[in-house]
């Protein structure tokens, strides 16, 4: 199949309007879970833009090249780099992570680590960038 008749697959279609959201909560899960156990915002970010491309191969780049896809990454580095500079202000060590503490009135009490914010951006870093190469690559001319 070529590019041109790989949007046009009725089946690649109705899979990926299944397989993608699917990926996507995955992809979350595995975020969620990753300063306890195995995964995080590498692994997070890089299943996330395999939906994308999935969907790419499916739909086409068009819509998906509306997105600035390199903003995500850039976002992502600057939330990365002030989780590891505020506790360096505040006279800590750099990326010297704690636990935050507070109450929600639907949810209750949370006990976040600020780890969390580390690897989501890392998660937007790898996404938006994995994202910018499946356009740029789905939008070049054979």
């Amino acid at each position: 199949m070529t590019p041109q008749t790989l949007g046009n697959s009725p089946i690649l279609r109705t899979v990926c309007r299944f397989a993608v959201p699917l990926t996507v909560l995955v992809s979350l899960k595995i975020f969620w879970q990753g300063h306890n156990l195995p995964g995080g915002g590498f692994i997070a970010g890089a299943m996330a833009a395999a939906a994308g491309a999935m969907y790419l191969m499916a739909f086409g780049a068009a819509k998906a090249s509306r997105i600035a896809w390199w903003k995500f990454s850039v976002v992502g580095l600057l939330c990365s780099l002030t989780t590891g500079t505020v506790p360096l202000l505040m006279g800590k060590a750099y990326m010297d992570h704690t636990f935050l503490n507070f109450h929600l009135p639907l949810l209750g009490h949370q006990h976040i680590p600020t780890a969390v914010f580390f690897d989501l951006g890392v998660f937007l870093i790898v996404l938006g960038t994995l994202m910018t190469i499946f356009v740029e690559l789905g939008l070049e001319e054979r």
